[in-house]
């Protein structure tokens, strides 16, 4: 059992009601989420390592002290890795945690191993495939050794990826031989941001925690012309509790405490065991109904999908949160 944030318990005992024929086709469920702190966290920063990627690196790497300090907070003993985004068929540590061990871990100093391993170069792809690497990373047969260590039961898994390019991840449909700008070119081809998200979660079960942020190009990069909008990894952060932060900033301290208060927090996004027909959800915190609003209540995102809290109506730790609703076929 895991048991940490959120814990989701799946009442799987379905009743059918109504009198109409419409009705008879709609299936109660309910599905109960725990509001517990982590005590345990594994965390792996994704890195593009291509060549316009320097100053971000030495950027990130002087704001490891902020991120750290931050985490603190939730005194977790912590797991922490780096990958690169370089995913080429050519590339033989595709998906290798870097360093003389994988991660690292309590005892550790994390601060100055951290520095050292961040700064991965320049000579990596440039069709930066930053979700296909985090995956591959956490999955792949050959590379078991290092995530069946790094992944633990009771862990909250963080995911933050670092790039001044929007994310390529194809599967390798792009051979290592074409000009990164191909990815651009491709973006319909792109495995969907939702199934990387179902991925992620399916890591670490119906009672596991993912936390997704970035630190990506913006929309509008004014005074940042070299990078472009991550908008894959931006759909990926606000869909998994996360956060993203601006790549064109010239001090990262500010983000990377955000990055870990986030980590830190009460849960936002719960999924839910279905999808549910929108208008049939209620949702109570506590024994106590929450109305639906974008602003100060909850919100229900079809495409995963999941309730997420806004505001002073993120629930505490020590909650309970059901959220009722009838299957949608």
């Amino acid at each position: 059992m895991r048991p940490l944030l959120p814990i989701l318990v799946s009442l799987a005992a379905l009743s059918v009601s109504g009198c109409s024929e419409h009705d008879l086709n709609r299936v109660d469920t309910e599905d109960t989420f725990y509001q517990e702190k982590s005590s345990t966290a594994d965390i792996l920063w994704v890195v593009d390592d291509s060549i316009s990627m320097a100053d971000e690196q030495s950027l990130v790497a002087q704001g490891i002290r902020s991120f750290m300090g931050a985490l603190g907070e939730l005194d977790a003993d912590t797991h922490l890795a780096i990958i690169t985004t370089d995913m080429d068929v050519g590339n033989p540590e595709r998906g290798v945690m870097r360093g003389e061990t994988p991660f690292l871990r309590e005892g550790d100093d994390y601060e100055a191993e951290f520095r050292a391993r961040v700064q991965v170069g320049t000579s990596g792809s440039d069709k930066e495939r930053g979700l296909q690497a985090a995956l591959h990373a956490l999955t792949a047969d050959d590379l078991e050794s290092q995530w069946s260590t790094f992944l633990r039961d009771s862990s909250v898994l963080a995911l933050i990826f670092v790039s001044d390019e929007n994310d390529c991840s194809d599967d390798n449909i792009i051979s290592d031989e074409s000009p990164g700008a191909d990815c651009y070119d491709h973006l319909p081809e792109m495995i969907p941001v939702v199934d990387y998200i179902q991925a992620f979660q399916g890591l670490v079960g119906e009672t596991g925690r993912v936390v997704a942020s970035s630190i990506v190009g913006p929309p509008a990069a004014d005074g940042c012309d070299d990078s472009w909008y991550g908008s894959r990894y931006d759909t990926l952060s606000q869909k998994m509790d996360g956060l993203t932060g601006n790549i064109c900033e010239t001090d990262y301290g500010s983000i990377m405490e955000d990055l870990g208060e986030r980590l830190i927090g009460p849960t936002r996004v719960f999924f839910l065991n279905h999808s549910a027909i929108s208008d049939s959800i209620q949702v109570h915190v506590d024994s106590s109904e929450i109305d639906r609003s974008d602003q100060t209540g909850w919100s229900y995102d079809s495409e995963v999908p999941s309730i997420r809290f806004e505001g002073s109506y993120v629930p505490e730790y020590g909650s309970v949160i059901e959220v009722s609703y009838d299957i949608l076929d």
